[in-house]
């Protein structure tokens, strides 16, 4: 079997007080939040936060700055693996979670990432939610967590995993993995915590944007 790693997983954990170090820049990653501002959340590494002397990745989100539906993560790509069953693995912790937090992967055939960002969800179906391992509480102690999903079969197809935190709450992943494997391996099918639009709202907001585009207001009545 062809393995493909980036990071290897120790057996056994051990758990690091936090402390509330600044977190540090994240090179090689990138990220997406949405929230009342950019900062509605803290995304980088947290050197204070380690599991069995590896550092880890966080996702934290800022009181007063998100809402239920607001959602950060930190983001890894890899492509080359269409057709193929993959797992991305690590240890993962959580605190003051209220909606969501966890680890996710997400797969896409176009090779285009379309989940982040305000206006990927005014169409955004619960098939759409990136696969997750994680919950709505809070996991104070190291855990294990994996996600298996098979890569769609075209040239462009692409995988993106990381940590993601949905409305209130903070997350660390560290010890991370990410491999091919057998089609033995089940597949994961739980999705990410995250409130969805109901048809009427759907319907209702639709509506507002299209009374919207049918008005024109006057463009320079105070002639600046």
């Amino acid at each position: 079997m062809d393995w493909k790693i980036f990071a290897a997983a120790p057996l056994a954990a051990v758990l690091l007080v936090a402390s509330a170090a600044p977190l540090a820049p994240l090179n090689g990653w990138s990220s997406g939040s949405t929230g009342k501002t950019s900062k509605a959340y803290l995304m980088g590494i947290d050197n204070s936060v380690q599991f069995q002397g590896q550092r880890s990745i966080s996702v934290q989100s800022q009181e007063g700055l998100v809402e239920a539906d607001s959602h950060a993560g930190v983001i890894q790509s890899a492509f080359g693996y269409q057709g193929r069953r993959v797992r991305f693995s690590g240890w993962m912790r959580s605190a003051d979670v209220k909606q969501w937090a966890g680890a996710f992967v997400r797969v896409d055939a176009e090779g285009t990432e379309r989940f982040f960002g305000s206006g990927a969800r005014k169409d955004l179906k619960a098939e759409d939610l990136p696969f997750g391992a994680g919950g709505s509480s809070s996991q104070e102690r190291w855990m294990e967590v994996s996600i298996v999903v098979d890569v769609p079969n075209t040239p462009t197809a692409m995988v993106s995993m990381g940590a993601m935190v949905v409305g209130e709450g903070k997350v660390w992943l560290s010890a991370m993995r990410f491999e091919e494997v057998g089609l033995d391996v089940p597949l994961t099918t739980a999705r990410i915590g995250m409130p969805l639009p109901t048809p009427e709202q759907r319907a209702a907001e639709a509506k507002r944007l299209a009374e919207k585009a049918s008005r024109r207001i006057p463009p320079n009545l105070s002639l600046e």
